[in-house]
């Protein structure tokens, strides 16, 4: 548990530093080629742009939100493919060696977009870096066999409180990054670049100190009666020397065994379903700074400042709040593990809905730091459907399930990255007033994961 809080720890906050830099030298480098192509003090449609009004133009700004949303997008993809499998294979192997090449592949990934802007490679060259994730699966699978970590180790009753305190630490991690980024962009955007690199890349070594808890959670009892399964004649000793195309075949018909029992249970894929939509996080990080940036006309570093506010408010969230109406839930009110956790998940998909619109709305700074306020609050989402599904399968099966749902939210995120940038885009062109577009999407996609939760229904049991 301590090896995975400073996992977290290190790895987010190497993450959260190098965020605003990236975003302010990817703008610059757009910037400045937009400017190369008018020509100092060249008059379009009779204005003289300075340079800060000519960053800040929907040009610009358009390349920009492209860049990123495309990056994120690419980012994610080795998640998407190659989760499943390597949640498969943490359940037969363990879960130790699956995290660490996940950690050291993503934090190696780093290095390349920050050569591509030193060097001054074209930047969507940028978009190569989930190629070198690929090894590993993406960040999603290395979360998601942390997350693993913790499943095994506790019931049902701490588990989800144990997800939310874990997970805290990464925003421990935005609150005290961006604010030490914001201040050391002033001196220079490559300082804070550079050593969130170096950082993540410190972090993921020390994955090599992970212990291994495949079977510690075996005695656990699920919600779900379970269907009898035999062993397949994959998993059967055989007499005979396997060919090549035999050991290819019955590795494959493994791996649709071992993930069949998700396909079966409907409460299982209603809930990847509802990942799925409600996986927005990623998508909206660097936007929300662009998006503030460019309407209220502050610099990025400025606008990275909201990341600290949005992660004050989750982690109160997550070491106060939770807490507090989970005891309140499962002691006054008799709610069993699984009932809590529904009844979280339902209020934060809320909370999502009106924040996002908020955020969209939003005319002048007030609204837009209570809609922040709502989509922090937002947060537990995820996590709590994700306990509740885990409620529904058998101990050996948590790996498969939890990197079946880091490949929904990959999935989710690959959805909204490019989405929320064409809404951008098309909010730029009709004015900064309608720059808020992907924030009311957003809403629209909490909306729609918050419906099957409100009807989703579980069994009475402790």
């Amino acid at each position: 548990m301590l090896v995975g809080a400073w996992l977290l720890l290190t790895v987010n906050f190497g993450s959260f530093l190098g965020t605003p830099p990236q975003l302010e030298i990817f703008e610059e480098i757009i910037c400045q080629k937009h400017r190369q192509s008018l020509g100092e003090g060249v008059f379009q449609n009779g204005t003289v742009f300075s340079d800060g009004d000519i960053c800040k133009s929907e040009p610009v700004q358009s390349e920009l939100a492209f860049v990123t949303g495309w990056k994120n997008t690419l980012d994610i993809l080795p998640s998407v493919a190659l989760g499943l499998p390597f949640g498969v294979l943490a359940d037969k192997i363990g879960r130790r060696p699956i995290t660490i090449v996940s950690l050291v592949a993503t934090g190696l990934s780093e290095v390349w977009p920050r050569l591509v802007c030193w060097f001054g490679w074209p930047l969507r060259l940028v978009w190569l870096t989930g190629l070198f994730r690929a090894p590993g699966g993406g960040d999603l699978v290395a979360t998601s066999m942390l997350l693993t970590v913790v499943a095994d180790v506790f019931d049902a009753d701490e588990r989800a409180t144990a997800l939310f305190r874990l997970t805290s630490l990464s925003i421990i991690a935005e609150i005290t990054a961006t604010p030490i980024s914001a201040s050391t962009m002033a001196v220079s955007p490559w300082i804070p670049y550079i050593a969130g690199s170096v950082i993540m890349l410190i972090g993921s070594l020390s994955s090599l100190f992970i212990p291994e808890t495949l079977g510690v959670g075996t005695a656990r009892p699920i919600m779900e009666e379970a269907d009898e399964q035999e062993i397949p004649e994959s998993l059967q000793p055989s007499s005979q020397k396997d060919t090549v195309f035999q050991i290819v075949v019955s590795q494959a018909q493994e791996f649709l065994n071992s993930s069949a029992f998700m396909w079966q249970k409907p409460s299982v894929l209603v809930s990847l379903l509802v990942v799925f939509a409600g996986s927005l996080d990623k998508s909206n990080l660097a936007l929300l700074i662009q998006y503030a940036s460019a309407k209220f006309h502050w610099t990025i570093a400025q606008a990275a400042y909201l990341i600290s506010l949005r992660g004050a408010v989750t982690l109160t969230l997550y070491l106060a709040i939770i807490p507090l109406i989970s005891s309140l839930l499962i002691h006054k009110l008799r709610y069993t593990a699984l009932q809590k956790d529904l009844f979280i998940a339902r209020m934060a998909a809320m909370a999502g809905v009106i924040g996002y619109f908020l955020v969209f709305i939003a005319p002048h700074t007030a609204p837009l730091i209570v809609g922040i306020v709502f989509m922090s609050l937002s947060m537990p989402f995820v996590i709590s459907v994700m306990s509740v599904a885990t409620s529904f399968v058998s101990a050996e099966h948590v790996a498969t399930l939890f990197s079946a749902m880091s490949v929904s939210q990959a999935l989710g995120n690959i959805v909204a990255g490019p989405t929320f940038a064409k809404f951008y885009v098309v909010g730029m062109q009709f004015g900064l007033r309608w720059s808020g577009l992907p924030f009311a999407f957003g809403s629209v996609l909490f909306l729609m994961s918050l419906i099957p939760v409100l009807i989703m229904r579980v069994h009475n049991r402790a």
